[in-house]
């Protein structure tokens, strides 16, 4: 069996120092084969491979549209990772942002929260939090790509009722900032970065997961 880490190219381009610093992580203490695009890369896995995702539509199109024998996020592989060595940050406040894309998938929300707090940073919680969550940036306020309700289509449109409808962007960004309106921290985690992208264009400032355990500022 092997484990294949999809690194994401959306992910690796928002921030290549984590993207490097992880693969190199996974590959020394997990012998773990480094991937490349999730989209013609997904296509290529057996009934014997295991995928560890960071990018929540890499994880859609691998759960509904390859033959990976298990497919789980990097943060629940990480949760039960005795090894890694997380920066303290002294209780300071922040608000946790959970994503659309995965708003079912409660072992992974939960995973975030454990790493977060091994981290001493005091959670906060937006009201609509887990599986009430309806939030991935400006992405579903925009009509959605093609190749995404092809190889997705439970996620994408059988489950995705009244979004990815077109906004102008005067309108995505009054809905963002509406949105920042009802955090109260000023910093923001992210395990996306269309949420990343949606919170820093509503007047807060997002934080990537996995550049905060690597003790990293945002570009």
């Amino acid at each position: 069996m092997s484990m294949i880490y999809l690194p994401s190219c959306k992910f690796t381009s928002y921030s290549p120092e984590a993207s490097k610093n992880i693969k190199n992580y996974l590959s020394e203490n997990y012998d773990m084969q480094i991937g490349g695009c999730c989209r013609p890369d997904h296509k290529k896995l057996t009934n014997r491979d295991t995928v560890v995702y960071i990018c929540n539509t890499c994880a859609a199109f691998c759960t509904e549209d390859s033959s990976a024998e298990k497919v789980i996020s990097l943060w629940e592989l990480l949760d039960n990772d005795k090894q890694f060595s997380y920066p303290d940050y002294g209780h300071k406040k922040m608000a946790i942002q959970d994503c659309w894309r995965v708003y079912d998938n409660t072992s992974q929300q939960k995973a975030v929260r454990r790493i977060i707090r091994r981290m001493n940073i005091d959670i906060e919680e937006l009201d609509e939090n887990y599986d009430k969550t309806n939030f991935c940036g400006v992405s579903l306020y925009e009509p959605l790509p093609k190749q995404n309700g092809d190889f997705a289509p439970k996620r994408f449109i059988e489950n995705a009722e009244d979004l990815f409808l077109p906004h102008t962007k005067e309108e995505q960004v009054a809905l963002m900032k509406e949105h920042g309106a009802k955090i109260n921290a000023n910093e923001v985690i992210c395990y996306c970065t269309s949420c990343i992208n949606g919170i820093n264009l509503g007047g807060k400032k997002g934080r990537h997961l996995l550049d905060l355990m690597f003790g990293l500022e945002p570009k």
